[in-house]
């Protein structure tokens, strides 16, 4: 038995997630692949891991192998796929129904020993859906969107480098003006709802300036944000995920996106999506509302 989970990047609402706030991630093929298999152990899961943990106790007495179709790059969600994976392969071992809710209380207790922050779980909740997934846990909302902005294009491009989460969540605090990031998480939801690409570049740009004015963008991503704003291709562009430090993301006109392509293919930038690879498949589990 094999399950396939989508690669996560948060399109706006890393910091106001915290808070369970509101925030869009996008979910991009190709896929995570989990396999159920005869032999007792991991393959290429860390029994330390949130999934590690989790599925050594369940002693099912089966064992577990990962692929990632990432070679390990960070930022694309590999430890939430995993988890959401195991979580998915022992429901299948113990004859049991998936269910949102209970897959988030598991997450907590493999992911938070109490220490620094408590993850937000919207990747393992986003993983679960599919297309460009709108979550705010306050007002227990879940909602996936196609893309809708036929004019423009979006690239998903490695760093280069690699930030633990959990690591970075343990040594940090909550950021003061959540309420404004979510504020502009809502306008992006607004403009997929409106399909107004204005809107949807407005808010991106003002996400990036007010994580840079708090801190919260690592030194390297704002260096090669700060080149790519000098393209003229490029209409919007921030770090995604902890730091902004593994993955970035440019927005440019479906019209320039060739050219686009071409000049990050010269530079040698890995391209990891674009919304040719937004991930449309029946949902992992049920939308059941939020506890």
């Amino acid at each position: 038995m094999k399950w396939s989970i989508p690669a996560k990047t948060f399109l706006l609402g890393e910091y106001a997630a915290l808070a369970e706030a509101s925030a869009l991630l996008l979910m991009t093929a190709p896929c995570f692949e989990l396999t159920l298999t005869a032999q007792e152990k991991l393959v290429g899961i860390h029994p330390e891991s949130p999934a590690g943990l989790w599925w050594l106790q369940q002693n099912s007495g089966q064992g577990l192998l990962w692929h990632d179709p990432y070679a390990s790059r960070g930022g694309l969600g590999a430890s939430s796929a995993q988890f959401l994976a195991s979580y998915l392969a022992a429901c299948f071992v113990n004859s049991t129904e998936p269910d949102l809710n209970k897959m988030l209380g598991a997450y907590y207790k493999s992911s938070w020993f109490g220490k620094g922050l408590k993850p937000s779980g919207y990747d393992v909740i986003a993983q679960s859906q599919q297309g460009c997934v709108y979550i705010n846990k306050q007002q227990r909302i879940i909602k996936s969107y196609n893309w809708p902005f036929q004019d423009l294009s979006f690239f998903l491009i490695h760093t280069g480098m690699k930030l633990a989460t959990h690591h970075h969540l343990q040594d940090s605090t909550l950021p003061g003006p959540i309420d404004y990031l979510s504020f502009l998480v809502d306008e992006a939801k607004q403009a997929f709802e409106q399909i107004d690409s204005k809107k949807l570049i407005s808010a991106i740009n003002n996400y990036h300036q007010k994580l840079t004015e708090l801190n919260l963008v690592a030194e390297h991503s704002l260096k090669f944000i700060s080149e790519f704003k000098k393209c003229p291709e490029i209409l919007a562009t921030k770090g995604c995920g902890a730091l902004g430090a593994d993955v970035l993301l440019l927005i440019t006109s479906a019209d320039e996106a060739q050219i686009l392509a071409d000049k990050l293919k010269i530079q040698n930038w890995t391209i990891l999506a674009t919304e040719k690879n937004i991930y449309f498949q029946p949902q992992l589990t049920q939308e059941f509302s939020f506890l």
